[in-house]
C-alpha cells in the first residue's frame, strides 16, 4: 500500500517541480511470471534521479597599490564557497608575475576549509570548502631590481563539477612600481 501511496504521490508531482533535488523513485508493475530477467520475475523497478553537484566558488587578490623595486611585495587570495554543495579537491593557481622571484606562502582554512599549510613558488594548491568555508593564502614575494612597470597577476579557482556563477572565479592585482633614480 505504501508503494501505491508513493505511485500516486508523485502522479501529483510536476516533473519540473523536482528539478535540482536527488530522489528515488519506486514503481511497483503488475506482471505475470512471463516478464523475467536473468530467470527472475521483473515486477519492482527502482530509478534514481540525481541533480549534478554544484559550487559557487569565488576568489579574491589583493596586493598593495605601489611597490619598490628590490622590496618584499605581500599578496592575499581568499578562496570561498557559496554553496549549495561543498567543494572537495578544489584547485586554487596563481602564477606570480615573472618580475619576482623568492616567493613563500602559507595558508589557513576558516569555516571547515582546509588547504596546506605553506609552499614556495607559484600556488598549485588543492583546497577543500564545504558551504560557508575559506582558504586565505599569504604569499611574499621579493621584487626584482630590475623590474619596471607594472605587477599584474590573476589567481583562479576551479573544481571539476558546476559552477553557478563562474565569473568570480578569477581575480586580479596590479601593483605599480615606484620609478627609482640614482642621483649622483
Amino acid at each position: 500500500e505504501s508503494e501505491t501511496f508513493k505511485a500516486k504521490s508523485l502522479d501529483l508531482a510536476r516533473v519540473d517541480a523536482l528539478a535540482g533535488s536527488s530522489m528515488e523513485l519506486a514503481f511497483r508493475l503488475t506482471s505475470d511470471t512471463t516478464v523475467q530477467l536473468a530467470g527472475a520475475a521483473i515486477d519492482d523497478v527502482s530509478v534514481t534521479a540525481c541533480r549534478p553537484l554544484e559550487a559557487d566558488l569565488a576568489i579574491t587578490k589583493t596586493a598593495p597599490a605601489n611597490a619598490d623595486r628590490g622590496a618584499t611585495i605581500a599578496f592575499q587570495m581568499i578562496a570561498s564557497n557559496a554553496g549549495p554543495d561543498a567543494a572537495t579537491m578544489a584547485t586554487v593557481v596563481d602564477n606570480f608575475p615573472a618580475a619576482v622571484t623568492a616567493c613563500t606562502w602559507t595558508c589557513s582554512g576558516a569555516g571547515g576549509g582546509s588547504c596546506p599549510a605553506s609552499g614556495s613558488g607559484n600556488i598549485n594548491a588543492l583546497v577543500n570548502l564545504p558551504v560557508g568555508g575559506t582558504a586565505t593564502f599569504n604569499a611574499s614575494c621579493t621584487i626584482l631590481s630590475t623590474a619596471t612597470g607594472m605587477l599584474s597577476n590573476t589567481a583562479t579557482i576551479s573544481n571539476s563539477f558546476s559552477d553557478p556563477n563562474a565569473g568570480n572565479n578569477s581575480a586580479s592585482s596590479t601593483t605599480n612600481l615606484t620609478p627609482q633614480a640614482n642621483l649622483g
